[in-house]
């Protein structure tokens, strides 16, 4: 919502420091509003540098500047406010965007997108190793004693109690066995449990704008099935529940799923033709697309993100027994397919237009030596 165009105040503030998101003073265009509304892209706040999008941003009515929930699909649509007393229409502004920005848009976009799913893939695999070294909440607890028992705790897992300095570690051993004060034990593990609640809050609001980012780059690039491993499992699961398919599956075979049905509805939609029959998604094969619709480093992936994308492009693989170099070496046959032929025919005319230009410079050289005799 635009609070004013003079000002450049666009009504989106920092969720941390509640500044507001200013294009002007930031330096950039007038049109990053376009793309940070439309959940394309994120920025940085001018006040604190933390990165946020659309999706945790603070968004203001421009007439009662009291907040309102938003979402990327409003972009298009002029909603209204839903507080109290403010019953107000407003829209969004979109300014204009050369071809050629809208292309680079989508490169960098594309690029920050692999490099959150790297991001979250990564976290996602520290996470269970954790959860195997940990165990069970008892064994976290015991854990947690030996810490401050060891002083690198500087208060009690159990009632907070502080361990000033000077203690030493019998100190602490003393403390842990007379802790029994119940009533202070709950007190602490009550504010500990409404920390974990806001940090859990916190971590699901990022995990949620990371995800519509992902998807709405995905929509921006044209909807490309080659690129749905770029999706999280949770939009995987809701596009496949838009198909009545199955969602109880593994991520690359949610994406084989998703993308077998979607080329069938796309090549009978080019089939049929018309106004009425329009495609919705671009499935071009992985031999034809642009070299930056690829992955940027398919090397430096793991077995699982090699999966997805194979699943992408609808290739065959076996996920129990083939590798990270088989996967590789497949994707990379894919994409070389028909290139080989292309390379004969090149070939081919260059070895023609070789003896052509032999056969004229021979005929240049008979008409210069028979041109030298008649002067003679």
């Amino acid at each position: 919502a635009v609070v004013s165009t003079q000002s450049g105040h666009y009504g989106r503030g920092c969720p941390r420091c509640k500044d507001y998101w200013n294009t002007k003073n930031l330096g950039l265009e007038d049109a990053a509003y376009n793309f940070i509304m439309q959940g394309v892209k994120q920025y940085l706040c001018g006040g604190c540098f933390l990165r946020f999008g659309c999706m945790t941003a603070v968004h203001l009515c421009p007439y009662c500047k009291k907040t309102f929930e938003y979402d990327p699909e409003d972009y298009h649509r002029k909603i209204t406010c839903g507080n109290k007393r403010c019953d107000k229409t407003f829209g969004f502004y979109m300014f204009k965007v050369s071809e050629r920005r809208e292309k680079e848009i989508r490169i960098e976009a594309k690029a920050e997108n692999e490099k959150l799913a790297k991001t979250r893939a990564q976290q996602r695999r520290r996470g269970a190793r954790a959860d195997k070294r940990v165990g069970t909440q008892t064994n976290e607890e015991r854990v947690q004693e030996q810490l401050f028992v060891l002083r690198l705790l500087d208060n009690c897992p159990k009632c907070g109690w502080l361990l000033e300095k000077g203690m030493h570690k019998d100190d602490a051993r003393e403390h842990l066995t007379n802790c029994n004060d119940q009533k202070q034990i709950k007190a602490y593990q009550k504010d500990i449990a409404d920390r974990k609640s806001k940090e859990n809050s916190k971590k699901t609001a990022q995990e949620s704008q990371e995800e519509i980012l992902a998807f709405k780059t995905w929509e921006f690039n044209g909807r490309q099935v080659g690129q749905l491993w770029m999706l999280s499992e949770n939009i995987l699961k809701k596009e496949c529940k838009k198909y009545n398919l199955e969602t109880d599956e593994p991520k690359h075979v949610l994406i084989s799923k998703l993308g077998r049905v979607i080329r069938d509805r796309e090549r009978k939609m080019i089939t049929m033709g018309g106004e009425d029959h329009k495609t919705t998604h671009d499935i071009t094969p992985i031999h034809k697309v642009d070299a930056e619709d690829l992955p940027a480093d398919m090397e430096s992936m793991v077995t699982e993100e090699l999966q997805c994308v194979a699943a992408s492009y609808g290739l065959d693989f076996d996920h129990s027994s083939d590798v990270k170099v088989d996967l590789l070496k497949k994707l990379e046959t894919a994409r070389l397919k028909g290139t080989g032929l292309l390379m004969i025919l090149d070939d081919q005319s260059d070895k023609r237009k070789g003896r052509k230009r032999k056969n004229s410079d021979e005929d240049l050289d008979y008409d210069v030596t028979a041109e030298g005799k008649d002067s003679d």
